[in-house]
């Protein structure tokens, strides 16, 4: 039985989130709270299994009794947000880069008569984000994040350089990195590539699992949070130096050539989009030893089998260590089938990446 506390200020929307989830029989809400100081009480004196957050709540926000709850009793957090359509959702990434699991439209699209579409993607992270463990970024987190969430953190002077072992073709120029992520990922990237430099002269391909609508606005909070150039990949993007692309979350990217992007439609068959193993293995193809891949966090084995191709092809593989993981998933079966070269902590990448750049890059 997973038991759920919901912190909501609307009226309506704590009724619609009621009436989708009290008939389900392993659910139970245990409480609903209508402020942000309700909420963090309510969760120390309950201690739910997992929490479903508003952003904007009276005399506490959703970031700030994200910060507070992760500080005092961490626990499972899913934002619920109005602001996919917004022009600005900073506050529902930085309250995952607190600590929340994960993000998710706020249903009220369910007026629209998207009741079962809408219940179906609810339930579904809900069932994914009570696997996860709600204080395994905690263990790696820069403290300066915690302290001060809307100052970009400084490169960390006192994390030593990491000791990578030596490439399987390390005379091969460095072009492309790719990276891919599920639940608990985001915040590792956004660490990851605040780490390198302004002038880091890769591009760097970012496929992220995560809720419809809201690929976008992670590149916007991205862009908004490091050095380097964020936007979303088309096909008419030119790889440069620096360069980051975020994959669409209603299309699959592969590569048909050397810098040749094709952005492709599901075919309804199911599966995670965008696809991280149809990325990882036209990358293999396309690029061979000249390539980095890197797996993060998430559930089920996406991405596994592509980054195996990678390996295969002489490709530098990387995979998130299990200790900082939120769900050792995607990364754990990537381990187990030979597909990773090392695993490494956020900060560990983010100095692999640095290394490999100055190292190899052409």
């Amino acid at each position: 039985m997973i038991r759920l506390l919901i912190a909501e200020d609307s009226l309506t929307v704590q009724r619609v989130l009621t009436h989708l989830l009290s008939g389900e029989p392993n659910i139970e809400i245990v409480g609903i709270a209508s402020d942000g100081e309700e909420a963090v009480r309510m969760c120390k004196e309950l201690r739910p299994d997992l929490m479903t957050m508003d952003i904007f709540m009276p005399k506490l926000n959703g970031l700030e009794a994200t910060r507070k709850i992760m500080s005092e009793c961490p626990t499972r957090i899913v934002v619920i947000s109005s602001m996919v359509n917004a022009p600005d959702t900073k506050f529902a990434f930085e309250a995952m880069r607190a600590g929340a699991i994960d993000v998710i439209e706020k249903p009220v699209g369910i007026l629209s008569g998207k009741y079962q579409e809408i219940k179906k993607e609810l339930l579904r992270i809900i069932k994914s984000s009570i696997k996860t463990r709600p204080d395994a970024q905690l263990s790696w987190l820069p403290s300066q994040i915690a302290d001060a969430p809307w100052i970009k953190p400084a490169k960390p002077a006192s994390v030593p350089p990491s000791e990578i072992p030596k490439p399987p073709d390390e005379n091969a120029p460095l072009e492309l990195i790719c990276i891919g992520g599920s639940t608990g990922a985001p915040t590792v990237i956004v660490e990851i590539l605040s780490q390198l430099p302004k002038e880091y002269p890769i591009p760097i391909i970012v496929a992220q699992h995560i809720s419809k609508g809201f690929a976008e606005k992670m590149a916007d909070w991205l862009n908004s949070a490091i050095s380097l150039d964020v936007r979303m990949a088309s096909e008419h993007t030119k790889l440069r130096p620096g360069l980051v692309l975020v994959c669409p979350d209603h299309k699959h990217l592969r590569f048909v050539g050397k810098d040749q992007i094709v952005l492709s439609n599901p075919t309804g068959q199911g599966g995670h989009i965008p696809n991280i193993d149809m990325l990882f293995q036209t990358v293999a193809e396309h690029y061979g030893a000249s390539a980095v891949g890197v797996i993060l966090s998430g559930m089920g084995k996406d991405g596994s089998s592509g980054l195996l191709k990678m390996r295969q092809k002489q490709a530098y593989t990387i995979g998130q260590n299990e200790e900082t993981s939120v769900v050792y998933g995607m990364n754990r079966v990537a381990s187990e089938i030979g597909a990773v070269h090392v695993e490494r902590s956020p900060i560990g990448i983010a100095n692999t990446l640095v290394e490999l750049g100055e190292k190899r890059h052409s």
